[in-house]
C-alpha cells in the first residue's frame, strides 16, 4: 500500500456540538474533513471494476467488465489470481452476480447470483456451490461492482434484490403493492427469501408509472436494526433486523437540488420498456462507517435541461450535451449521524469514483482515470472522515 497523507478537503463543513461536557464549551465548532490516508495501486491495462478490500488478508478483488474476469491482488498490487466463468459452464454461477464478489479469507471468494451461492480460489477452481431450488429461482438483476454487496448476517446472507419483471409490470399499481426490496440467501442451501415491501408513504405509490431501476434499494446493518434508502425516494428507513421489521423511523434527507422521479401516466407508459432517466435523482449507496452514514447520490436536472434532455434526437447532441451537463451535475456525498442529522453535503471530489466500500470504520473509493494522460494502473484510496474541532 502507498501511504499518501495528504488533505483531499479542507474544512468541509462546521456544526456546532449540542452536547457539551464540563470541559467542552457546548459552542465550540466541530469540522468535518475527508483525508485520503492510503492507496492500493494495481498494473493493470484495461478497466477495473471495484469489488471488495480486506486488510486483514491481503486481499482486493475486482472485476474486468470486457473480459468478464474476476482480478484478485494483495494491497501492494500484485495480481495473484484471475479467471473467468462462461455462462453455461458446469462451474459457472450464470451471467453475473447479484452483487460484488467478497473474499472469505485469503484464498476463497464467494459470489451469490440468482442460481446460488458460489465459492472459487483465486484461479476460479470450484471449492463449493449451493444451487438454489428451481421453483425459487427468479430474475433478479445483477451488479458488478461494490455498488451493491453481499452482507453476512448470522448464519445467512442479506443482499438488495431487484426484480424488474415480476407477473405484474410497472404501470400496474399490484406491481408496487407486492414489490420485495431485498433478499435472505442461505448460504447452505441456496434458498432465497424476498422481503420488504416499499414504504407506504413512498413516491412509488403514487399511482404512477415508474422505471423498475428506481426501486432499487441501498441499505446496510447496524445491530440489530436495518437501514434502507428506496432508490429514487429521498427517505432513510430504518427497520428492526427481524421479522416481521418493524418499521422504527422514516426520515426525510435534506439532499442538495434533488429532483424527485414523479413518474409517468401509467396509460402512456411502455410496460415492457426498462430504462433510466438521469434527469431526475437517484440514491446510489448508503454505507454506515463509524458513528456516520454515508451516501452517494445524483441531483437530477433543472427543468429546462430536463426538457433538453428529453428531446435529444442523436448521438451527436447526446455528446454536447453529457459533456455540458457532467460539469454542471456533479455526484455529491452526504454524511449523516446515525439518528439521520444532515452533517456533510458537497459534490465528489475530484477522482473519486461512485464505487465505495466501509472497512474497519475507513472507506474505499475506486479512483477514477485521468481523462488526459493514458495509465497502466487502477487504484483506489483510503478515505477517512475526520473530525477536529477550531
Amino acid at each position: 500500500m502507498t501511504r499518501q497523507n495528504y488533505l483531499l478537503l479542507f474544512v468541509i463543513i462546521t456544526f456546532f456540538s449540542c452536547q457539551g461536557t464540563e470541559t467542552e464549551d457546548a459552542s465550540e465548532s466541530i469540522n468535518l474533513e475527508l483525508e485520503v490516508t492510503d492507496s492500493v495501486r494495481v498494473p493493470y491495462v484495461g478497466v477495473l471494476s471495484f469489488m471488495d478490500i480486506r486488510s486483514e488478508w491481503d486481499r482486493a478483488l475486482f472485476f474486468d467488465m470486457q473480459k468478464r474476469s474476476f482480478v484478485s491482488t494483495d494491497l501492494q498490487g500484485n495480481i495473484l489470481g484471475q479467471f473467468s466463468k462462461d455462462r453455461d459452464s458446469p462451474d459457472g454461477f450464470g451471467s453475473f452476480p447479484m452483487a460484488a464478489g467478497r473474499f472469505l479469507d485469503q484464498n476463497r471468494i464467494q459470489l451469490v447470483s440468482m442460481y446460488g451461492v458460489f465459492e472459487y480460489d483465486l484461479e476460479g477452481n470450484l471449492l463449493r456451490s449451493a444451487k438454489t431450488p428451481k421453483d425459487e429461482i427468479k430474475g433478479f438483476s445483477g451488479r458488478m461492482d461494490a455498488i451493491r454487496e453481499i452482507f453476512p448476517v448470522g448464519d445467512r446472507l442479506l443482499l438488495t434484490g431487484l426484480l424488474p419483471r415480476t407477473e405484474y409490470n410497472k404501470t400496474q399499481p399490484e406491481f408496487y403493492d407486492t414489490f420485495k426490496q431485498l433478499v435472505w440467501v442461505d448460504p447452505q442451501s441456496g434458498s432465497m427469501e424476498q422481503f420488504l415491501h416499499l414504504d407506504s408513504a413512498s413516491i412509488f405509490q403514487n399511482n404512477r408509472s415508474h422505471e423498475p431501476t428506481t426501486l432499487t434499494a441501498t441499505f446496510d446493518v447496524r445491530d440489530d436494526e436495518l437501514f434502507v434508502i428506496s432508490g429514487g425516494d429521498p427517505f432513510l428507513n430504518v427497520y428492526e433486523l427481524k421479522a416481521p421489521y418493524k418499521k422504527l423511523k422514516r426520515i426525510p434527507l435534506e439532499l442538495t437540488d434533488f429532483q424527485v422521479n414523479p413518474g409517468e401516466n401509467p396509460q402512456k407508459a411502455d410496460p415492457r420498456a426498462i430504462s433510466f432517466d438521469p434527469s431526475y435523482g437517484m440514491i446510489s449507496k448508503l454505507t454506515i462507517v463509524g458513528d456516520y452514514l454515508l451516501i452517494n447520490y445524483t441531483t437530477g436536472y433543472e427543468d429546462l435541461d430536463r426538457e433538453e434532455y428529453q428531446s435529444i434526437q442523436s448521438q451527436e447532441q447526446w455528446q454536447d450535451f453529457n459533456a455540458r451537463v457532467g460539469e454542471k451535475y456533479k455526484p455529491r456525498l452526504q454524511v449523516l449521524s446515525l439518528e439521520g442529522e444532515k452533517l456533510l453535503d458537497i459534490e465528489m471530489p475530484d477522482r473519486l469514483g461512485n464505487v465505495f466500500v466501509s472497512r474497519d470504520e475507513s472507506l474505499w473509493f475506486n479512483v477514477l482515470p485521468n481523462p488526459d494522460v493514458e495509465e497502466d494502473f487502477f487504484q483506489i484510496n483510503k478515505v477517512e472522515i475526520k473530525k477536529s474541532r477550531d
